[in-house]
């Protein structure tokens, strides 16, 4: 179920565009660099208006993701260190290295429809283990934040769900893979970090035992890869540009207030999203629920986020895409029934 509603998600624009996968490469008519990139390679190519989004980036990276020639493709980056700490996403989708670009434009959107379906399936399988009803498992391919990552060729997908299978690798008590699929998710999208920040918290609250590895395993593969890419990155400046994504605290979300109130449908949208997290963040904190702790950094983050962000939906939607899976599970627990009998990890269950 969880890839028929990717599939069904991405059909219609599919089809629209002619069947053409660059329509998710997000590729920006004001953006002339990455377009004239992408048509070099592909030929004719659809673009968006403005400045398109973050697909764009990805495909250079899925070109070429161990930086091998990156005069030829890491020159189109806006912040090329920035972007190439990103690296797990396109080199899964570049094959590797191996795919040419023409496959890479069809592996992202691939490796996203699939990362949304096996998404459903692993929290099918935590919504089981926590005796929930299996059908939460669609709080994954439903989450708006992650539908808008689908849509902009994101890495925000696969990262998630990165952290999905590492909460389930702690419910069957396998430290080192969730160690490890936390590092993963690290490489995807460096802010999931906090995701694994989340579930150390969690642990030690739970346990009174620092699980260090869930966090210094996402921190060592993290500075290694830097290392990696500074070497390969020395000269090679990008086009600059990036807008910004953290401001002073509070600053971001007061900036784009005349922006909500002048359009009463992103207004609408900003509310309801607010309005989840207020009733996620209690719920969160008393319960016990892996996932939902994980989520919890990224509603402290939200206080940091740049006008930018907050000013679009869009984008505050992608950045707590965690919380607004995370809230299912936690929302939806019956209510006769307290939130930490239902969510509590197996192992309290086990002792």
């Amino acid at each position: 179920m969880g890839l028929v509603i990717s599939v069904a998600i991405v059909l219609p624009a599919l089809g629209r565009a002619g069947f053409d996968p660059s329509v998710f490469l997000a590729l920006g008519d004001e953006k002339p660099i990455q377009t004239e990139y992408a048509r070099q390679l592909l030929g004719d190519v659809i673009t968006r208006p403005n400045f398109g989004h973050d697909g764009k980036f990805f495909f250079a990276q899925a070109n070429d993701p161990w930086y091998l020639e990156p005069e030829h493709h890491a020159s189109v980056l806006d912040r090329p260190i920035y972007r190439g700490q990103r690296m797990l996403y396109p080199m899964i989708a570049g094959g590797f290295g191996l795919l040419p670009p023409a496959a890479v434009a069809w592996s992202m959107l691939l490796t996203n429809l699939i990362a949304l379906a096996l998404g459903a399936w692993l929290g099918a399988r935590l919504a089981a283990r926590w005796r929930l009803s299996t059908w939460l498992g669609l709080a994954v391919p439903l989450n708006i934040g992650l539908i808008f990552e689908l849509d902009i060729g994101g890495a925000g997908v696969v990262a998630y769900v990165f952290c999905m299978g590492a909460v389930y690798a702690l419910a069957i008590q396998r430290d080192w893979l969730a160690a490890l699929l936390l590092a993963a998710a690290a490489l995807t999208r460096e802010v999931m970090v906090a995701f694994a920040l989340g579930l150390f918290v969690l642990y030690w609250l739970d346990e009174r035992r620092l699980r260090w590895r869930l966090l210094i395993t996402p921190l060592i593969a993290m500075a290694v890869w830097q290392a990696y890419l500074q070497l390969r990155l020395a000269g090679i400046s990008g086009v600059g540009g990036a807008p910004r994504i953290f401001s002073v605290p509070f600053l971001g979300m007061w900036e784009a207030i005349e922006s909500w109130t002048g359009d009463p449908r992103r207004l609408i949208m900003v509310l309801v999203i607010l309005g989840i997290v207020a009733r996620f963040i209690p719920l969160a904190l008393r319960g016990r629920s892996p996932i939902a702790w994980g989520a919890l950094p990224f509603v402290a983050l939200t206080v940091v986020l740049s006008v930018e962000v907050w000013r679009e939906p869009f984008d505050l939607s992608r950045a707590l895409a965690p919380v607004l899976t995370a809230a299912a599970f936690i929302f939806l627990v019956p209510k006769r029934d307290s939130v930490s009998a239902r969510t509590e990890p197996p192992h309290r269950k086990q002792a």
